[in-house]
């Protein structure tokens, strides 16, 4: 049998460049999500406070509201998903950034198509971090069944979008991690 000599410098290593790249969007997107979250639950609070100080329609003076404002309990799953949907935001910020760079040396209409296919999802971040500001104030509602399907609950519009951007994290990590090859 012939041994073949095996060339250190083809055997796969991690790329340290793409590694630290990724740690970093990620820990800025941890940041600016605990940042907008601190700032998300303070207009939320001031939202449930004025509850009960503003008039109701005739029609809803049975409707009870909860005017305490939100608890530990009630914004540890919403502040998660702000802080999912800002990494999210800032891998696509990655990605563009690294995308850009190479279209500007090669100005490949590939990579060009690339960053008009990141722009739109990146705007599509944007606003899903408004939708979950706007439910933060769903853990008042006192109806089980409309906080759960409004709110954070299994199967809530704020869980969805949350869930949606795990698998959308996973995908951007490795694309991003492959561009920066």
């Amino acid at each position: 049998m012939k041994n073949i000599p095996i060339n250190e410098d083809d055997s796969p290593s991690l790329n340290k460049k793409a590694v630290q790249i990724i740690v970093i969007l990620f820990v800025c997107g941890i940041i600016s999500g605990l940042l907008l979250s601190n700032s998300f639950i303070t207009e939320a609070n001031e939202r449930i406070s004025r509850f009960s100080e503003d008039p109701r329609p005739p029609n809803f003076h049975d409707f009870p509201l909860e005017s305490e404002p939100l608890t530990t309990a009630d914004v540890i799953i919403p502040t998660l998903g702000v802080i999912i949907v800002c990494i999210s935001a800032f891998l696509l910020i990655g990605l563009i950034a690294v995308y850009f760079k190479i279209f500007l040396k090669s100005t490949s209409k590939y990579v060009a198509g690339l960053l008009f296919f990141l722009l739109p999802l990146f705007i599509h971040s944007i606003f899903s971090i408004n939708a979950l500001r706007s439910l933060f104030v769903s853990s008042a509602i006192p109806y089980n069944q409309i906080r759960e399907s409004v709110g954070f609950g299994f199967g809530g519009l704020g869980g969805t979008l949350a869930i949606l951007s795990v698998f959308e994290i996973i995908g951007l990590t490795i694309l991003l991690y492959l561009s920066t090859e």
